[in-house]
């Protein structure tokens, strides 16, 4: 099918013209200045059709015109076959809105880089997620690409520096002697390239290019992971432990306050492996958020540490507030404790100086709890997994836990817990069985 060309455009001799009608064209040795001349140079065309323009015998000769976001764009080639080419490749691209300027496409990558990190902040991301994007941009990224021009990135070149980050020790920006053989962790490589990925469609969605030079770069596979769950018993155990963990610290101080008293720590831990609260969650709850009549607990909110800007309380993960059940009544009776005769604006689960308790303050203790029970490998996170297997071990239901986790997709549930669901297939054969047997007369033939 041909390429529809816009008003404007097509390939121009910029040497040569056509002569007008009824126009004196000489011949160089007859004409005198400001005179119509005909070329005489066979190598142009054939000698006495073409007028000579002003330009003649300067720069190139074809040049490329077309319309673009309206306004009128060329280029200069020496030869005619290639002025055609480049004109069916960018009319192409107009047509198919993959067209990008050439001019901007000399932009450079950090420029478009702070471009698209203010888009995110604009579009409200947390805090967190924002100071990670500038610390890998910072420490792994602009230092090899702030200066490049979009135009000049490629994907071969994207490959060859994502390959070098993955396997050789160079790109190690703190080394330990485990790390002497080894680049930066698959977690990190692909994080990297998510983020150059994300500049350059932004760059692309600006008309700063015409393609993403990211995609479809080969990647490390990320090490299949495990979540380590406990146990009814060992997360009462662990709770313990993290109260004991506290006691132990105040027998050698008498300065201890009285917001984090070892029962508050007890409920805390219960609180996370029952509600499958993120850390942040919980570290941001208020006296109020906890309704024991109800057996509810608000969340809408969420604390966390930000390099350089210190604790920041900001909305959950997912932007939603989300009422959870108070599951056990050991845990209800622990909110009780905690909450009673408090005033309600106060932190649930404050630290020595009242405000949100830190992970670090927090995990002092529990990491102390961790190794009396004898378990490697339990983070915070550990109690929110914890909360998803025992919700869906005893229900077998992905909606009841992706409700409770405050996971936005359903779909997150279950690529998390899919490896829980084959006992869902043995209770709904059971059932099936069950209800064909009534249906059918089976059951009653079998029992005679």
């Amino acid at each position: 099918m041909a390429i529809r060309r816009g008003a404007r455009a097509g390939v121009e001799d910029r040497w040569h013209r056509p002569a007008r009608r009824s126009e004196q064209v000489l011949y160089p040795t007859d004409a005198g200045p400001g005179q119509a001349v005909w070329c005489i140079d066979p190598k142009h065309g054939t000698p006495g059709t073409l007028v000579c323009t002003g330009r003649h015998g300067q720069g190139q000769r074809w040049q490329a015109r077309w319309v673009a976001d309206g306004a009128e764009r060329s280029k200069s080639f020496t030869k005619k076959t290639d002025a055609d080419r480049h004109l069916r490749g960018v009319v192409a691209d107009v047509e198919t809105g993959t067209y990008a300027d050439p001019q901007r496409s000399a932009v450079t990558f950090g420029t478009m880089a702070e471009g698209w990190l203010k888009t995110k902040q604009a579009a409200n991301r947390a805090p967190k997620t924002i100071a990670g994007y500038r610390g890998l941009l910072d420490v792994v990224i602009l230092p090899k690409w702030r200066d490049e021009r979009l135009r000049d990135i490629t994907h071969e070149r994207l490959q060859d520096w994502l390959a070098f980050l993955a396997t050789d020790p160079a790109a190690r920006q703190h080394k330990k002697k485990s790390d002497e053989t080894a680049g930066l962790s698959p977690a990190r490589v692909i994080q990297t390239h998510q983020v150059v990925s994300q500049v350059l469609s932004f760059a692309m969605r600006s008309k700063y290019v015409a393609t993403n030079a990211a995609d479809h770069i080969e990647l490390p596979s990320k090490p299949q992971s495990k979540d380590l769950a406990l146990t009814h018993d060992q997360v009462h155990r662990l709770a313990e432990e993290t109260a004991n963990a506290e006691k132990a610290v105040r027998r050698r101080s008498d300065t201890a306050p009285a917001q984090t008293a070892p029962e508050a720590l007890r409920a805390m831990v219960l609180l996370l492996a029952y509600s499958g609260l993120r850390y942040g969650e919980c570290a941001a709850l208020r006296v109020a958020d906890v309704d024991i009549a109800k057996r509810r607990v608000m969340v809408g909110k969420s604390v966390t540490a930000v390099r350089g800007q210190g604790r920041i309380e900001g909305e959950t993960k997912t932007h939603q507030r989300r009422s959870v059940p108070i599951l056990t009544e050991a845990l209800a009776e622990e909110l009780k404790a905690v909450t009673e005769g408090r005033d309600p604006s106060e932190f649930l689960f404050p630290g020595p100086d009242g405000t949100a308790m830190t992970v670090g303050w927090f995990r002092v203790r529990f990491d102390k709890a961790v190794a009396a029970l004898g378990v490697p490998g339990i983070t915070p996170h550990t109690l929110r997994h914890t909360a998803g297997s025992l919700a869906i071990s005893e229900i077998g239901s992905v909606v009841v836990a992706s409700k409770l986790l405050g996971h936005r997709n359903v779909s997150t549930t279950a690529n998390i817990y899919s490896h829980m669901l084959d006992g869902d297939w043995d209770r709904l054969a059971t059932a099936m069985d069950s209800a064909a047997r009534k249906a059918t007369g089976a059951e009653a033939v079998s029992q005679q």
